[in-house]
């Protein structure tokens, strides 16, 4: 029985049921956009939409908010606030080298420095004669330690760590 079938038959038979196959699936699932296509009506959402009731009769309110104040009255920046545009401020330029000694701490840096000063008068039996010329290296490093406002600080971190008396112009004299 199959040997009465030719390739035509089977071809033709394959075709007419792939046709019905897509038919059915357009009729089912493509159904509006399908008559639209037959019907050229454009498919571009706006013939589909629902009606909206304030859609229509809406006034349109022409009320300039810049010349008419508000009922309360203009609103009020907190205290010491103010509105600024982006081009009314800006960062810093490149960093300096007093700069970055200020982002990194100057302070701690030269009291790290002076805890490695008193460790090596206390391991060489160090008098003050050597903490004056250790003083005069640390000076070196720290040139703009004089206009620090701190120095008070970094003093008294001298004169308790010290293993001899300091006086109160000999402080003084190490940063100048």
């Amino acid at each position: 029985m199959l040997q009465q079938f030719t390739w035509q038959h089977f071809l033709v038979a394959t075709l007419v049921l792939t046709l019905i196959w897509y038919l059915a699936v357009i009729l089912l699932f493509y159904r509006e956009e399908f008559f639209g296509l037959i019907t050229r009506k454009k498919i571009d959402g706006s013939d589909n939409r629902l009606p909206h009731r304030w859609e229509k009769g809406v006034d349109q309110l022409d009320v300039n908010i810049e010349e008419e104040p508000e009922l309360m009255g203009a609103s009020k920046l907190p205290e010491g606030m103010s509105l600024t545009t982006s081009d009314a401020f800006g960062f810093s330029g490149g960093i300096s080298e007093d700069s970055k000694m200020e982002q990194v701490g100057l302070v701690p840096d030269v009291l790290q420095e002076l805890k490695a000063v008193f460790a090596k008068l206390s391991q060489n039996d160090g008098n003050k004669r050597d903490f004056l010329e250790m003083m005069a290296e640390v000076r070196e490093k720290f040139p703009k330690l004089v206009f620090n406002p701190n120095i008070g600080k970094i003093n008294g971190f001298i004169s308790e760590h010290a293993p001899f008396h300091l006086s109160a112009q000999e402080l003084e004299d190490i940063w100048d």
